[in-house]
């Protein structure tokens, strides 16, 4: 009887042993129940019962969670505005990958609808730009919105002219590049 007693001690002590890098031990009254996994037997003694002895199990720890891993890059673009003062055309250009591409764009745009003369008055980059007509004066503007560049615009046109609105409004938009 001693024997199994001791084992049954020494047994206890390992899986306590384990069991108590992560938890102590409880008893469990009739036995392991939900979320609980049996460890043993308390021995008792003295007039005392042996008792089952439980562990909660244990909750797995929430995986930290990996940061999002990017799957492509985004690409800001150029826009460009070339007006031709024969024949009032305009030429303009969205959606290039440099400053060279949306300018050479934008002049091969107005001469493409007949202008001469044709001129780049402003390239623009992840921005708004506008062209703001006025009785005798054009001027372009860019800003981080349309509004913005609006007010900038037409602000600069009326200090020098009359009945200035905006006649072209744009804004380059960033191209997703999957990996």
């Amino acid at each position: 009887m001693k024997l199994h007693v001791w084992l049954m001690l020494v047994s206890l002590t390992f899986v306590s042993a384990a069991a108590a890098q992560s938890q102590a031990p409880h008893v469990c009254g009739a036995g392991a129940g939900p979320n609980e996994v049996m460890a043993g037997m308390h021995p008792g003694g003295n007039g005392v019962a042996p008792t089952p002895l439980c562990y909660w199990k244990v909750q797995p720890q929430e995986q930290q969670q990996q940061p999002p891993q990017p799957t492509g890059y985004w690409e800001k673009t150029w826009g460009a505005i070339a007006p031709s003062p024969v024949g009032g055309v305009l030429g303009t250009s969205l959606g290039a990958s440099s400053k060279e591409e949306a300018e050479r764009l934008a002049l091969e745009d107005c001469k493409a609808k007949g202008g001469g003369a044709c001129e780049v008055r402003i390239a623009y980059h992840n921005q708004c730009a506008v062209m703001v007509l006025g009785d005798n004066v054009y001027r372009t503007a860019r800003a981080g919105s349309i509004e913005a560049a609006a007010k900038v615009g037409i602000d600069a046109c009326s200090k020098e002219d009359t009945n200035c609105r905006v006649y072209y409004s744009a804004c380059t938009e960033p191209v997703f590049h999957k990996y």
